[in-house]
């Protein structure tokens, strides 16, 4: 027990008890514990008197007094019963029961606490943001009213308390309503580093307890070459706890205003979130050299997700995406970048154990300018996954099923049924040798309508396929230890074999177009991604393993692999990745000595000359106050089959953490192809701290298509805490 309360059990219990009984009677009786019921005061101190003529106590010397959910300390205090008031001199502090915290040198206060007046007071608020006035006037607990008041949100410096802080709020009168949850300005400047910058005769903002009211957001404006001038005033409404919007108009120079819209509604089992905009603007189509100007067209997108838990195991969901022509998100460059499918999916999916089934449905909208194709819609597709728990000689069960269901307007339409089931059990030798033993039957059927056989268009086309499948794995690693380093060397083998010619031509290709060999696909029992295409044939596997681990969690590991495919589907699909006999070499190499450095690479060689088809470079150096990160990518035409021309593409980032509130960062993009070029490249320096943001950026890009144009922009934004935010942005080509 605390001096104080010692204090309360010994002086004021017994004074009240012995030698003012009729004093007693009134004040709230004692519990066993000695602790006082609080319908008045409990007062705790050094030294407590009582002045039976005013009917008040006095009390000096580390005073407590408390007051249902306030309390108050002082040097000294004085409490009179009879108007239930208390004046308190001397470092006095008072507790609020929402965590503000209210300093001062002098209070005469009543009703509990909640009213009175404050001379030289200094308000915490619950999250470290500061008021300070020569006085206030607390009316009821809900209310302080300060004279000649300044508030601030940032951190007072250590070293120099009396440095004004980088920004403060200077006012001949703040009121601060806790009911209402408001503070207001009269006659309010805006200092930076203690020089006023900005007068404004009334300002309101919503005290740290608030976390979402209907209001007007900050504006942002600036300019753009496609828009010139534009201004965004974006409008925050609040239905209730549980569903906001926000209404964005902007409003250009150069063209009509674009309305945007944000609904967020959130469920005792889920949450939805919608957004979208609209114009009626003009629009370029066609190409570069000649486009075709469409007037007054009704342009605009919409985004829609959401997503529910029906019960512990199960839940469901969407993402619809949808623009209303390929340009527009591009061009109408506020809501985001994207790429050059939009798909949208309805979804539901359980889990349970082991097992996992899902139903979804999907619908795309290409936003290629050249060379579009009429997406398909899957309606629907269902998959379940089982695999069973290990049984009595280690092995597992497993089951996979699908069924989907493709439609177009134009081209094939097709319904798929697939089942497979498969066995696997692994053994571990004496001397250390792990081998896995697999094996599966594989069974497709197929539904077609509008399908190429031969050179005739036919419907109603039935085929199917029957793949059985087995596959051993072996596995010998060697392992060594020495001065904190452990050293593994590991040879890996495996052959997996299957009928020849499995692939019936009649059945499309819908997911199984792009086949890419790596080294995450080299074990793969089936090499190729999808259904519609299966790995046939047999083949053997051979790589090597190797890595140091470090005991602080460093590593260096690599690998390297090669297959051999004694024979192949002839309908296995245009790929080069598996022809008969040798395969290329694949591989990758990662370096991570320590939380600092992160190096991957992963290559594909020609087997026949070694000749580097495909790399793929991730580097992350150095620790904040100086880091590089980047990607960099080289593909052959070999090693995309011939769907894309050789493609190399650098993206790189050096950033610097400066000091504890400064940074810098710069980035590029390149396309380093012969006909290539910078792609974009930014840069940007940031100042942040708990009470104020500056963030200044500049971003060159290099796009250009039919309704978008090359820029360079140049933006400021600052955030004050509390206040808001303001947002600059110039463009220019």
């Amino acid at each position: 027990m605390s001096r104080a309360k010692r204090h309360l059990a010994t002086c004021l219990l017994a004074f009240l008890a012995g030698s003012l009984p009729a004093i007693a009677q009134e004040m709230p009786d004692a519990d066993q514990t000695g602790t006082q019921k609080l319908e008045q005061a409990v007062i705790s101190a050094d030294e407590i008197s009582y002045d039976e003529s005013l009917n008040t106590v006095f009390a000096t010397g580390n005073v407590e007094v408390a007051y249902g959910e306030r309390i108050m300390l002082a040097d000294s205090v004085r409490y009179n019963r009879d108007d239930d008031s208390v004046i308190a001199s001397g470092n006095v502090t008072l507790l609020e029961p929402n965590g503000e915290v209210v300093f001062a040198e002098y209070v005469e206060l009543n009703d509990e606490l909640r009213s009175g007046v404050i001379e030289n007071i200094r308000l915490l608020l619950a999250d470290d943001s500061r008021f300070a006035a020569n006085g206030a006037r607390r009316i009821d607990g809900r209310k302080t009213i300060m004279r000649k008041a300044v508030y601030s949100p940032c951190a007072v410096c250590e070293e120099d308390p009396e440095r004004p802080p980088l920004w403060q709020l200077k006012a001949s009168t703040i009121i601060h309503d806790q009911q209402a949850q408001d503070v207001n300005y009269t006659n309010a400047w805006l200092e930076l580093f203690g020089v006023p910058v900005f007068y404004t005769p009334y300002l309101t903002h919503p005290d740290p307890t608030v976390e979402r009211r209907s209001g007007v957001l900050t504006p942002r404006m600036g300019s753009s070459l496609v828009f010139g001038g534009f201004l965004r005033v974006p409008l925050f409404i609040v239905f209730n706890d549980s569903i906001d919007m926000t209404i964005e108009p902007i409003v250009t120079v150069k063209e009509p205003p674009i309305l945007a819209l944000e609904y967020r509604q959130r469920f005792n089992n889920g949450l939805i979130e919608i957004s979208g905009s609209g114009t009626k603007a003009d629009r370029e189509t066609g190409d570069l050299i000649s486009p075709i100007i469409e007037q007054d067209v009704t342009r605009g997108h919409l985004f829609a997700e959401g997503i529910f838990s029906l019960n512990d195991n199960w839940r469901t969901g969407f993402d619809y995406r949808r623009a209303s022509d390929p340009t527009y998100l591009d061009r109408y460059g506020f809501f985001g970048e994207f790429g050059e499918t939009l798909e949208s999916v309805a979804f539901i999916e359980g889990f349970h154990g082991r097992t996992y089934s899902a139903g979804n449905i999907f619908g795309y909208q290409d936003l290629r300018l050249t060379d579009p194709e009429e997406e398909p819609i899957i309606l629907p597709s269902f998959d379940h996954n089982y695999l069973s728990e290990a049984d009595g000689i280690g092995g597992r069960w497993s089951l996979d099923a699908n069924f989907r269901s493709t439609m177009r307007d134009i081209g094939p339409n097709t319904r798929r049924l697939s089942l497979k089931g498969g066995y696997a059990i692994p053994f571990i030798s004496d001397y250390g040798l792990a081998t896995t033993f697999s094996a599966s039957l594989q069974a497709d059927g197929y539904h077609m309508d509008r399908i190429l056989v031969g050179a005739q268009e036919e419907s109603n086309v039935l085929a199917g396929r029957a793949i059985p499948r087995a596959m051993i794995e072996m596995r010998y690693p060697f392992v060594r230890g020495n001065r904190g380093i452990r050293q593994v060397i590991e040879p890996v083998a495996a052959f997996i074999a299957a009928p020849n010619n499995g692939n019936p031509f009649e059945i499309p290709q819908e997911d199984s177009v792009v086949v890419e060999l790596d080294d995450t696909n080299l074990f793969s029992e089936d090499q190729i991604p999808g259904l519609d295409r299966v790995d046939t044939g047999q083949r053997a596997v051979y790589g090597l393993k190797a890595g140091l681990y470090g005991e602080h969690g460093g590593r260096v590991t690599s690998f390297f692999g090669q297959s051999y495919r004694l024979d192949n589907d002839a309908n296995i699909g245009d790929t080069s990745d598996l022809h008969n006999g040798k395969s290329d070499y694949v591989g990758r190499l990662l370096i991570s000595p320590d939380k600092y450095m992160d190096l991957l690479y992963r290559f594909r060689l020609a087997e026949q000359n070694f000749e580097l088809l495909r790399g793929e470079t991730s580097v992350a150096i150095g620790p904040p106050s100086l880091r590089v990160t980047g990607d960099h990518i080289y593909i052959t035409a070999e090693a995309s089959n011939g769907l894309y021309p050789d493609r190399e593409e650098l993206n790189a980032k050096l950033s610097s953490q400066l000091t504890d509130y400064w940074s810098i960062d710069m980035n590029t993009r390149r396309d380093l192809t012969r006909d290539g070029g910078p792609l974009e490249y930014g840069a940007g320096i940031t100042y942040e701290d708990e009470c104020f943001r500056l963030a200044a950026t500049f971003r060159r890009d290099f796009t250009k298509s039919v309704d978008v144009e090359e820029e360079t922009v140049f933006s400021i934004e600052i955030v004050l805490k509390s206040l808001g935010n303001v947002s600059v942005e110039q463009a220019q080509p």
